[in-house]
Parts: C-alpha cells; structure tokens; sequence
C-alpha cells in the first residue's frame, strides 16, 4: 500500500482516497483543479428551458433542488397555475444575473454518513 503526505495538514493516507481523512482537503486530480467536488453546478439556460416547457410539472424546481416546491407544482399541475407560474418563474430565472444565479442555486451539499 502506497502512502502519500497530506498537502495540508502532512498525515500519511493511502494514495487511492480522494480527500483527506482528517481535514478533508482534497488529493490528486481533484485538489489540482480547484473545483470542490460537492458543489452542484446548475446551468441557468437549462433551468430555464425546463421552466418553459415543463413549468406545469415542477420540472425546473427539481432540478434547482427545491424538492417541496416541485411537489406543489406536481400535485397541482392538473389546474394548470403551475404552468403560469413556471412561465413567470423563466422570466425572473432568464433577467437573473449569472453572478446572482449562482449564488442562489448552486450550493455545497453535505453529505451526512451514518
């Protein structure tokens, strides 16, 4: 078993982990690309398009990781205000800053291990 030292915090961890044990840095490819693994990247024109055209079924709230909202869409798709409001909702998403998007929707998960 190959061992390599931590860049951050110099505990010796198998060379095959991902992130650090113990301060959780990330190793290899990952630590070297400065991208952190558990943010989720969501694309503002995909949110949109879903928005558009499938707004009544709550499609764009699930993909933003608003599992409650998209519910309410869902449960209420059959008196067709979801698909009004999944139109307002791709008006406000498309005059939205990219800066501003990404603020609000893509955000670090956390991962919570039993």
């Amino acid at each position: 078993m190959q061992e390599i030292d931590c860049p951050q915090c110099s505990l010796k961890i198998d060379i095959n982990l991902v992130t650090c044990p113990q301060c959780h840095a990330a190793q290899g490819l990952e630590a070297l690309s400065g991208v952190d693994p558990d943010i989720r990247i969501k694309n503002q024109k995909l949110a949109v398009w879903f928005s558009v055209l499938f707004g009544g079924l709550g499609l764009h709230k699930f993909y933003l990781g608003q599992h409650l909202k998209g519910s309410l869409y869902l449960v209420f798709s059959w008196t067709l205000v979801p698909m009004v409001v999944g139109w307002v909702d791709a008006v406000r998403t498309l005059k939205m800053s990219p800066f501003n998007f990404q603020q609000r929707y893509c955000r670090k998960v956390n991962h919570y291990y039993v």
